[in-house]
């Protein structure tokens, strides 16, 4: 099973919105340089991910579900 990257969202100590992008093997490629109040702030940063890591999983740990979305399809579910 070939391992692929993936956003993580997540809050941190302060309760605001961050994102880690981490290679296959677990290593972080990338992260937010702040909190965000809402979670739009890490949504429009992620944008800019889609043309160089257009097949990338997210998996948003700040709901419930341990589901994991394609990029594309995660920004479009915030757009609502």
């Amino acid at each position: 099973m070939e391992k692929t990257a993936k956003f993580i969202i997540y809050q941190d100590f302060d309760r605001g919105y961050r994102w880690r992008l981490r290679s296959g093997e677990g290593a972080t490629i990338a992260s937010s340089e702040r909190g965000h109040h809402e979670k739009s702030g890490c949504v429009q940063e992620m944008e800019h991910w889609k043309l160089e890591y257009p097949d990338v999983l997210v998996r948003d740990a700040t709901v419930r579900s341990f589901e994991k979305q394609l990029l594309s399809q995660w920004l479009a579910s915030q757009a609502s």
